[in-house]
C-alpha cells in the first residue's frame, strides 16, 4: 500500500535516518546504497542540510527494509504518483544534484551514473520535521549528525575475514553464526565493529580491515551499551 498523506512520508524520511544512524553496519550500508543507486528523491532538510530519500522506498506506507527486500512487487512507477499526489511535481534541478552527489560522498558511497530528479520539501516542513513530540503515538523527525563512513573496508573486513575462516562469517566473541542459525536467510550476515569506537575517534582518519571485528547483533550491543573491550567481553562470557 502507498502513503497518501504528507505525515505518511514523514514516518517513513524517520525510519530513512535511523537507519542511517544506527549502529548496524548492516543496516548502514543497505539503507546508503539504496540511495546511491536510486533516480527519484524526496528531498528534505535537516539541520540545514539537504537529505535525499528514494522513492521507491518511502513512498511505501510504513516501510522497513525488512519489508522493501520482500516486496517482490515494488515499483517506483507506482510510488512515483503517490508521492507526487502529495508534493507535487518533481524536476531535475542542478543545485539538488550537486547536493545529492555531496551527500553520497558524506555517506561513502558512489552514486550511479545515471539521470536523477527531485521533489523538495518546501521550508515549512522544517518545523514539522523537528517539532517536540506529539502525543503519544504520534511521530517526530529525529535529527542526526551522521558522519562519514567508508562501506568499502567494511566489505573487504568482512572478504578477509571469510577468506580466514574458511569461508565463514561468525562472531568473534560467542561464535554465533548467522547462516548456521537462520539458514539462507542469514548467508553473508554479520556486523563489524570499530576496534577503536567511532564516536572516540576525531574527524576524518585512515583505517583498515583490521581495525574491525566480527560481531553478532547482541555482543555488538553489550560492547557498546557496557563500553567493554571484545578481550574482556569473551571472558566475562567464559
Amino acid at each position: 500500500m502507498v502513503i497518501n498523506s504528507k505525515s505518511q512520508l514523514i514516518r517513513n524520511l524517520d525510519r530513512v535516518e535511523g537507519y542511517l544512524s544506527s549502529a548496524n553496519e548492516e543496516l548502514y550500508n543497505t539503507m546508503a546504497q539504496y540511495i546511491a543507486r536510486g533516480r527519484v528523491f524526496v528531498t528534505y532538510i535537516v539541520d540545514g542540510k539537504y537529505h535525499f530519500a528514494p522513492s521507491r522506498f518511502v513512498g511505501y506506507k510504513d516501510n522497513t527494509l525488512v519489508k522493501h527486500q520482500n516486496n517482490e512487487e515494488k515499483d517506483g512507477r507506482i510510488t512515483t504518483p503517490a508521492i507526487t499526489k502529495i508534493l507535487g511535481s518533481r524536476t531535475f534541478d542542478p543545485r539538488l544534484e550537486e547536493a545529492y552527489l555531496m551527500y553520497c560522498k558524506w555517506l561513502g558511497v558512489n552514486a550511479a551514473n545515471q539521470k536523477r530528479t527531485y521533489w523538495l520539501l518546501n521550508q515549512d516542513i522544517l518545523g514539522e520535521l523537528t517539532s517536540e513530540p506529539f502525543q503519544e503515538g504520534g511521530y517526530k523527525m529525529r535529527v542526526h549528525l551522521v558522519r562519514e563512513r567508508n562501506s568499502k573496508v567494511v566489505k573487504e573486513a568482512k572478504r578477509l575475514f571469510k577468506l580466514s575462516h574458511n569461508g565463514r562469517l561468525y562472531c568473534e566473541i560467542c561464535g554465533f553464526d548467522f547462516s548456521e542459525r537462520y539458514g539462507k536467510i542469514g548467508d553473508g550476515f554479520i556486523e563489524a565493529h570499530h576496534k577503536v569506537e567511532f564516536s572516540k575517534t576525531n574527524g576524518e582518519h585512515e583505517i583498515k580491515p583490521s581495525d574491525f571485528a566480527m560481531v553478532c547483533s547482541n555482543c555488538h550491543s553489550i560492547l557498546h551499551r557496557g563500553e567493554i573491550s571484545i578481550s574482556k567481553l569473551k571472558k566475562h562470557l567464559k
